[in-house]
C-alpha cells in the first residue's frame, strides 16, 4: 500500500510542480508466450529481456483478452473489451457481407489520443490492426498517433514534450515458423520475408533442446516449429536491446517508463487463438526509473491479475491523467485489483463460433455458445505450420492419444481447469460432481460480465455491419464547425457527429489534436476536419487570416 502510494504521490508531484512527465515506451511482441529465460524458461535465450526481469517488475499473471491480434489490439488502445465496442471477429475486413470497421460509441477514445490532447507527443511503427483501422499505417484515425512510421518515433518531436510509443516487433509472429510449402502465393512471400531476415542470425535452440506439451506429439516436425520459436525470440531479444540501446544513446533512458508486452501467445498449435492460457498469457515486464519510483524492488515477480484492458490505465495513471469512467480496466498501481480476467473468442476467418472464458487464480471456465464446433478450425493461415500438418496427419491415421485428439475434435459447452494441477489445460472438470459448485459460480460471474458488456454479441455480424455501416455504406463524419472570438478559433462537433474527434493542421499535412481555442496569427491559414472511429474522416475546411 504505501509503495503503492509513495509512486503515485510521485507523479502527480511532477505533474503539477514540474511537468517533469515520464516518456512511457511499451515494446509489443508478437505472438509470444512467456518464454523468458529470466522467469523460468530454461530453455530460451533472451539475455536483454532478462535484464529487464532484473531490473523491473514481472506481472506473472498478465492475460490478453483474445488469443489473437487485432481483437486483443483493439481492446488495448481503448480499454474496452471487444465485445463492448463490436471488434470481436477476426477480421472486420474479412467474414462479413462486406469488409467494416468497427464502431465504438463516439465518447471511447484510444489513449494515445488521450495523451495528445494532454501534450504527448504519440508514436508507433509499422502495423495498426485495430479493427477500426486496417492493419498498416495511415489506415486508422489520424487523431491516436503523431507518427506511424519510425521505430525511433520519439525523434520526431520538435521538441523536448513528452512521448508515448507503442513499437511492433513483429520477428516472433506465426508466420516466422512456417517452413515447406505454403498454400498461398502471399504466404510464400511473407515466409521468405521472415527467413531472410531469420538467415542473418543464429539459432541457438536446436529442436532437441524443446519440451513439448503433452497436447501436441512429440515428432521431429512438431519440435522444430517450437525451436524455431525459440530462435525468433533469441532474435526479438536483439531487437529490444537495439530499442534500449538508442533510448540511452538519445540520454532519455532515465527519462522513460518501459513496458514490455505480446499481443496473445506463442503462433503454435493451440497457442494463438485459443482462451486457454497458452493462448493468452503473455509476459508483462515494467521497468520504471528510479527517480519516478525510487521504491521498486528489482526483480520483483508480482502474481496479481493483470489484464490487457488494465494498460491504458495504466499508461494515463503513469502521465498523470484521470482515467475515463469508460475503460473497463484499472491501473496496475491503483489499490483494486483484478478478482477475475475474461477473454473471448469469435469468427476466424470464414469460422463462426463463440467461446468466452472466466479465470481467477486457480480455475478457469470456457462457455462455448457455438456447439458443434472443433477447436482446431482450419484457418488457411494456420494450416502453413508444418506442425499442423503433423497433427491433422497423425490424426486421420489415428495416431494421436487421447489427449492430443481433444483440440482437434468438438468443444464441449463447459470446460472447467484446475490451473495449479493442470497448468496446460487438459483435464476438464466441468462435468465431475464434486465440482459442480465452481462451475456454477464461474459460469454466473461469466454471464454478469456478458451482461454488463455484451453489447453487440448476440447479433449476427451481416446485423452488426447494418449498425455501424447502414446499407452496407461506411458512414462520413461530418465536417466541424467553427467560430471565431477575440483572435481565437473554436471548433466544435457539427450534432450529426458529436464525439468525434477533431484536428487541426498549418499545412494540410501534419495533424494536431483539437483541445481548446486556436490563437490566429496573422497571415495563418488553418486547416481543421474530425473523424468517428471506423468512420470516413470529414472533408477538409481551411480557414485563412
Amino acid at each position: 500500500m504505501k509503495t503503492i502510494f509513495n509512486f503515485v504521490f510521485i507523479i502527480i508531484s511532477l505533474v503539477i510542480f514540474s511537468d517533469k512527465r515520464p516518456n512511457i515506451l511499451v515494446i509489443m511482441a508478437d505472438d509470444m508466450s512467456l518464454r523468458i529465460n529470466a522467469l523460468g524458461d530454461t530453455t530460451a535465450v533472451t539475455p536483454n529481456l532478462d535484464e529487464l526481469v532484473e531490473n523491473g517488475t514481472s506481472y506473472m499473471n498478465a492475460f490478453t483478452t483474445a488469443g489473437v491480434c487485432a481483437c486483443s489490439r483493439s481492446a488495448l488502445l481503448t480499454g474496452k473489451n471487444q465485445i463492448s465496442i463490436g471488434s470481436m471477429h477476426m477480421r472486420t475486413s474479412s467474414g462479413g457481407s462486406v469488409p467494416y470497421l468497427a464502431v465504438p460509441e463516439a465518447h471511447i477514445k484510444a489513449f494515445p489520443e488521450i495523451l495528445r490532447k494532454y501534450g504527448y507527443f504519440t508514436f508507433t511503427n509499422d502495423k495498426l490492426d485495430y479493427q477500426f483501422s486496417g492493419i498498416f499505417p495511415g489506415s486508422g484515425p489520424f487523431t491516436i498517433w503523431n507518427s506511424e512510421k519510425d521505430k525511433f518515433g520519439w525523434r520526431n518531436r520538435k521538441n523536448s514534450d513528452p512521448f508515448f510509443g507503442l513499437i511492433n516487433l513483429t520477428t516472433t509472429h506465426e508466420s516466422g515458423i512456417f517452413r515447406g510449402l505454403m498454400n498461398s502465393v502471399d504466404t510464400e512471400a511473407i515466409k521468405l520475408m521472415q527467413q531472410t531476415k531469420q538467415m542473418l542470425y543464429e539459432a541457438p535452440v536446436k529442436y532437441e533442446d524443446v519440451t513439448v506439451p503433452p497436447f501436441l506429439p512429440d515428432t521431429p516436425e512438431v519440435r522444430k516449429d517450437i525451436a524455431r520459436a525459440y530462435n525468433n525470440i533469441y532474435i526479438l531479444d536483439i531487437e529490444v536491446k537495439e530499442i534500449i540501446e538508442q533510448l540511452r544513446i538519445d540520454s532519455l533512458l532515465d527519462e522513460t517508463v518501459i513496458i514490455f508486452t505480446s499481443d496473445h501467445g506463442d503462433g503454435l498449435p493451440r497457442y494463438k487463438r485459443e482462451l486457454f492460457d497458452t493462448g493468452i498469457n503473455v509476459p508483462f515486464l515494467v521497468l520504471v526509473p528510479e527517480k519516478f519510483s525510487p521504491w521498486q524492488k528489482s526483480g520483483e515477480r508480482i502474481y496479481d491479475l493483470v489484464s490487457f484492458l488494465d494498460i491504458a490505465p495504466t499508461v494515463l495513471d503513469l502521465a498523470g491523467i484521470s482515467i475515463p469512467n469508460y475503460m473497463d480496466g484499472k491501473s496496475i498501481f491503483g489499490e483494486a485489483k483484478n478478482e477475475y480476467i475474461f477473454a473471448a473468442r469469435d469468427r476466424l476467418d470464414n469460422f463462426k463460433g463463440k467461446t468466452r472464458a472466466v479465470r481467477n487464480k486457480d480455475y478457469k471456465l470456457i462457455k462455448n455458445y457455438s456447439l458443434g464446433i472443433v477447436g482446431a478450425q482450419k484457418l488457411s493461415f494456420r494450416e502453413n505450420l508444418m506442425s499442423m500438418k503433423e497433427l491433422r496427419k497423425m490424426y486421420e491415421n489415428d495416431e494421436l492419444n487421447k489427449i492430443q485428439r481433444l483440440w482437434l475434435e468438438l468443444i464441449p459447452e463447459l470446460q472447467l481447469y484446475d490451473l495449479n494441477k493442470d497448468p496446460y489445460e487438459i483435464n476438464n472438470l466441468a462435468y465431475d460432481p464434486e465440482y459442480k459448485d465452481k462451475v456454477l459460480l464461474l459460469e454466473s460471474v461469466l454471464e454478469e460480465w456478458i451482461n454488463r458488456n455484451n453489447f453487440y454479441g448476440e447479433l449476427e455480424e451481416d446485423d452488426l455491419i447494418e449498425v455501424f455501416w447502414p446499407g452496407n455504406s461506411q458512414p462520413e463524419t461530418a465536417q466541424p464547425l467553427h467560430t471565431i472570438k477575440n483572435g481565437f478559433l473554436y471548433l466544435e462537433n457539427n450534432d450529426e457527429s458529436a464525439n468525434a474527434s477533431i484536428g487541426f493542421s498549418y499545412d494540410g499535412k501534419s495533424w494536431e489534436i483539437y483541445s481548446e481555442p486556436i490563437e490566429i496569427r496573422k497571415t495563418t491559414k488553418i486547416y481543421f476536419k474530425a473523424v468517428r472511429y471506423g468512420w470516413k474522416e470529414s472533408e477538409i475546411k481551411i480557414v485563412k487570416f
